[in-house]
């Protein structure tokens, strides 16, 4: 498919006029409409609806919009992403995670990272599973660190990272397994190991927590009311180890029955990047204890 021509429809079908899309590119309108109807039977496909006084995308029309539209979003990044490289000299990497693997692993893992490899900038975004895959798929980030899900997709490289135990930790001092349950336990609905954890606890020790507070999303709101003592947590052991090393949070148990590992997710076009390669290799060797 020649680009001069599919830069040109694009341009008149995201300007909804062939004068617009003409002025925008610097050539006369009839050259613009000459430009569309020889790509019109190049594809042997209508692309414009011309039967009405506003022009109209054909349903082919429509589609070839949208993967044109994401074709020079790309194109568009990549100007920007080489002009950047040209003037520093360095490559850059975008990381996008879920709150409860960024928050607790992100700072120092980016800062030893930082040290090993200062050849490479990068950018942190923080977000949920499902816009982070889009932005993935989208080539918005290069790689997404995940709480453990189970993904299936033929053009992704998933990379499952040191599985920890679950455990169940508190900031009260006269909390044990014996009274826990007297106290509220916040959940995560969303998350089906936190589920199956609160099941082993209650079955294994014969204990009921009937009152659950349900938060979603941030980690940082769930360890802020830990904090405060207004509940109790179970979370994977990378969530919470900064706070248990330090001696803010204890652990009342701890659930070798279940084990949760962070995921790094690319695109398997981006997984043979250089920059790429030295973050995969570098998160191969770190460990959480470090």
């Amino acid at each position: 498919m020649d680009l001069h021509y599919l830069k040109i429809f694009y341009e008149v079908a995201r300007e909804k006029s062939f004068t617009k899309a003409a002025n925008k590119l610097y050539i006369n309108q009839s050259a613009v409409s000459i430009q569309v109807k020889k790509f019109e039977e190049l594809l042997n496909a209508k692309l414009f609806d011309r039967s009405s006084k506003n022009i109209r995308l054909t349903y082919t029309g429509e589609a070839l919009y949208r993967m044109a539209e994401d074709i020079f979003n790309k194109v568009q990044r990549a100007e920007k992403e080489i002009n950047r490289i040209i003037k520093l000299g360095k490559a850059k990497i975008v990381i996008g995670a879920t709150s409860i693997v960024g928050d607790p692993l992100l700072p120092k893992l980016m800062e030893e990272f930082s040290v090993k490899h200062g050849e490479i900038e990068y950018e942190i975004q923080i977000g949920n599973k499902a816009w982070l895959l889009k932005s993935l798929k989208g080539g918005e980030i290069d790689i997404a660190l995940l709480d453990e899900e189970h993904i299936v997709d033929s053009n992704l490289d998933v990379i499952t990272v040191e599985k920890v135990p679950y455990v169940l930790v508190t900031a009260k001092k006269n909390i044990t397994l014996e009274n826990v349950a007297d106290y509220p336990l916040i959940t995560r609905n969303n998350v089906p190991n936190n589920a199956k954890a609160i099941n082993i606890l209650e079955e294994k020790y014969k204990i009921s927590f009937d009152n659950r507070i349900t938060v979603m999303g941030s980690l940082e709101v769930i360890k802020g009311m830990v904090r405060k003592e207004i509940a109790n947590v179970i979370l994977p052991y990378y969530a919470v180890h900064k706070e248990i090393k330090s001696g803010e949070f204890k652990i009342i148990e701890e659930l070798n029955e279940i084990k949760d590992g962070y995921q790094i997710v690319v695109t398997k076009d981006k997984s043979t990047l250089t920059p790429i390669i030295k973050f995969l290799n570098f998160m191969a060797e770190y460990k959480i204890n470090n």
